[in-house]
């Protein structure tokens, strides 16, 4: 049995633990036990998503990838020489699932019986990749129908448009999954130095939780992987310096849909990489979207009322790279009126929506909702795998989301929703 290094992070309120070692290769592991749960759940996470595509090496070499490649690898190593790992674990009796995101790939699953199997094999298939010729091709088929896929899906081609309006250098206009002239550029070779570079385990964290021993878990994971003698080394992000000015103030495009899907969107620059600045930009967006735009609000009730939106109004607010941007969104059947009524209501009602007992009230229940969501395994290993790629402690939430005040609410608000440097995307029933 080997000792370990081991850092203890707790919460009084929460009633949560979670314990934390890094393995001599660079590899960071992370426990959250929760005794009498029947249910495991394990993911294991490389910081590496769709936005990563020009970066510096372990080796000190610069590369730039072709745009999709983080998803494209995410594929392929599903292909292993015993099978597919996804039916791999379907004879073990887990549920499993992957996903790629601008920053962060990860692969999961959940299970009640043979977890040690399952977990083996969730190590084995991530850091034991199988890139053949056929097997890629393979692949990139079936990336090409997905990406055809999402053309056709009208909510889809209006966030993608939105972020392509808002956008002029930065690889977050570009679709995760690429185009179909990107993908067409992966090979073997391609994938094989991606992965070198961004699946080191340097680079990389394992989250587990459930109810197991602390000890056996970190044998177990020291034991099985097979990185433990890789070299290691920080990689270098670069990303483009992007303008604050829109590239496109407003654009649209014609589809078969019932009602226009119109989206209207902000963006900052020279937002934070990482850090409790960058979480407290986030929550703050987050909880002023939700007060101004939210189904409680003012701005939601008249826009429902004189039949300009039908029953939703979203919002939303996403960081990453050095850049962020806000959004809001409904269907309506008046897509000429309504962009400029919601424009309007943003100055109309932001005092109303901002008041001090509105503010603390959305605070409580922000909180609330974070301590109820302790429940679920897999928010717990989801939430703290991607904070701890910001650099921050999912713990340490409630005392940001306490520390925050109304005015601190109100000046970045009023920076965010600048009039001067939105726009619009629309997708619009097709003219006869």
């Amino acid at each position: 049995m080997t000792a370990f290094d081991t850092e203890k992070l707790s919460n009084a309120t929460l009633g949560e633990e979670v314990y934390r070692t890094t393995l001599a290769s660079g590899l960071g592991i992370s426990f959250c036990p929760k005794p009498g749960f029947q249910k495991r759940y394990a993911c294991y996470s490389t910081h590496f998503g769709s936005i990563d595509n020009e970066f510096t090496g372990t080796d000190g070499d610069t590369l730039r990838v072709p745009d999709g490649i983080a998803h494209f690898l995410e594929h392929t190593l599903f292909e292993t020489p015993e099978g597919n790992a996804s039916d791999l674990f379907a004879r073990n009796g887990a549920s499993n699932n992957a996903s790629t995101s601008f920053s962060q790939t990860t692969y999961l699953f959940a299970a009640s019986d043979r977890f040690w199997d399952n977990l083996g094999l969730l190590i084995d298939f991530v850091e034991n990749p199988c890139f053949q010729d056929e097997k890629v091709e393979k692949e990139r088929g079936i990336i090409e129908q997905e990406i055809k896929g999402y053309d056709d899906n009208p909510g889809w081609v209006s966030y993608r448009g939105l972020l392509g309006n808002l956008f002029r250098e930065h690889p977050v206009r570009i679709d995760i999954a690429g185009t179909v002239e990107t993908i067409g550029q992966i090979d073997t070779a391609t994938l094989q130095s991606c992965y070198d570079r961004f699946y080191h385990p340097s680079n990389m964290h394992l989250f587990v939780v459930g109810d197991l021993d602390r000890e056996e878990l970190f044998n177990f994971i020291a034991g099985r992987s097979r990185k433990a003698e890789l070299p290691g080394g920080a990689l270098q992000r670069s990303y483009p310096e992007e303008p604050a000015e829109v590239l496109t103030a407003t654009s649209e495009v014609e589809m078969d849909v019932a009602a226009a899907k119109f989206i209207l969107g902000f963006k900052e620059v020279g937002v934070p990489l990482s850090g409790e600045e960058l979480v407290r930009r986030e929550f703050l967006s987050e909880l002023g979207l939700d007060l101004l735009f939210g189904s409680s609000s003012d701005l939601f009730r008249e826009l429902y009322e004189k039949q300009l939106i039908h029953d939703e109004l979203w919002s939303g607010y996403d960081a990453l790279g050095g850049v962020a941007y806000a959004m809001v969104g409904a269907d309506t059947a008046c897509p000429e009126e309504f962009p400029g009524r919601l424009l309007d209501g943003v100055g109309q009602y932001l005092d109303a929506a901002l008041s001090q007992e509105n503010f603390e009230r959305k605070k409580r229940h922000f909180i609330g909702d974070f301590v109820r969501r302790f429940n679920s395994l897999e928010f717990i290993a989801h939430g703290f795998t991607a904070y701890h790629f910001h650099d921050f402690n999912l713990f340490s939430l409630i005392d940001l989301i306490n520390g925050l005040q109304r005015d601190m609410l109100r000046d970045h608000l009023e920076s965010l929703l600048d009039p001067a440097g939105h726009s619009i995307f629309k997708v619009v029933p097709r003219r006869q």
